[in-house]
C-alpha cells in the first residue's frame, strides 16, 4: 500500500465581521442594506477572505513554492473547515469544531462554502470565526489519491464522532482505501480551544444547504 505523507497547510481564525470591518462594512446593519449593495459587501468580503487564505497557503511552503502548488491551480486538493473561538458543533458521540470535510479545486470550493453558508453562519452566529485546512495531495500512480484521503478523513470522523460533519451530505468515494497515510493527516480532528457552545441547526435554518464537492 503506498504511503502519503500529509502536511496541512492551515489558516489562524478568519472573522468575517473583522475582514468587512477592515473593507470599511459594518455587518450588523447589512439586513438593512438594499440587495445591490448587500451583494457588492458580500463580494468584497469572500474576495478578501479567499486572499488570506491564499496567503495562507503560500506561507505554509517557506521558500519553495514551485508553479503547480500555485493556490488557484490545485486541482486535487483536500480542504477541512472548522469554527472557533469555544464553538463545536453536536454530534452523537462528541463534540467538534469540524463543519465540513471536503476535495477538488480548494480556491473555487472554498470560495463556494464562503458565499453559500459560512458568510450567513458568521452573520447568524453573531461573529463565529473559521478556520481551514488544506493539502494537496499526489501519488503518481494515482490520480484518485486525493480521493482516497478525503474517504479517509471521513471514515476517521465517523469513527470517532458517530456521523458525518454537519455539512457534509455526501460521503467521498466509498470502497477500499489504496493509500496509507502518515504525518500529521489527524491534526483538524484535534479541538483548538475549549469548547463552550454546543450547536446543531434545526432543518429550518435557510443555511444549512447540502454540499457537493466537484
Amino acid at each position: 500500500m503506498a504511503k502519503i505523507d500529509v502536511i496541512w497547510a492551515e489558516t489562524d481564525l478568519i472573522s468575517v465581521f473583522d475582514v468587512a470591518r477592515d473593507l470599511g462594512f459594518d455587518l450588523r446593519k447589512y439586513d438593512r442594506q438594499v440587495e445591490e449593495v448587500q451583494k457588492a459587501v458580500k463580494k468584497a468580503t469572500v474576495d478578501k477572505i479567499i486572499m488570506k487564505i491564499r496567503e495562507d497557503w503560500r506561507a505554509a511552503y517557506d521558500h519553495e513554492y514551485p508553479k503547480k502548488l500555485d493556490f488557484n491551480r490545485i486541482a486535487n486538493g483536500v480542504y477541512v473547515i472548522k469554527i472557533g473561538d469555544g464553538f463545536a458543533v453536536k454530534y452523537e458521540k462528541d463534540v467538534s469544531e469540524i463543519m465540513y470535510i471536503g476535495r477538488g479545486k480548494i480556491a473555487s470550493r472554498l470560495r463556494t462554502h464562503l458565499n453559500n453558508w459560512i458568510f450567513d453562519m458568521s452573520r447568524s452566529l453573531r461573529d463565529v470565526p473559521f478556520k481551514f485546512y488544506m493539502e494537496t495531495v499526489g501519488d503518481r500512480r494515482s490520480k484518485n489519491a486525493f480521493k482516497d484521503f478525503e474517504h479517509f478523513m471521513l471514515d476517521q470522523f465517523m469513527s470517532k464522532y458517530g456521523e458525518k460533519p454537519l455539512l457534509n451530505k455526501i460521503h467521498g468515494r466509498e470502497g477500499h482505501i489504496d493509500h496509507e497515510f502518515t504525518g500529521n493527516w489527524n491534526s483538524p480532528l484535534r479541538r483548538s480551544t475549549q469548547c463552550l457552545w454546543q450547536i446543531r441547526p434545526s432543518v429550518k435554518n435557510s443555511w444549512f444547504k447540502e454540499q457537493r464537492d466537484d
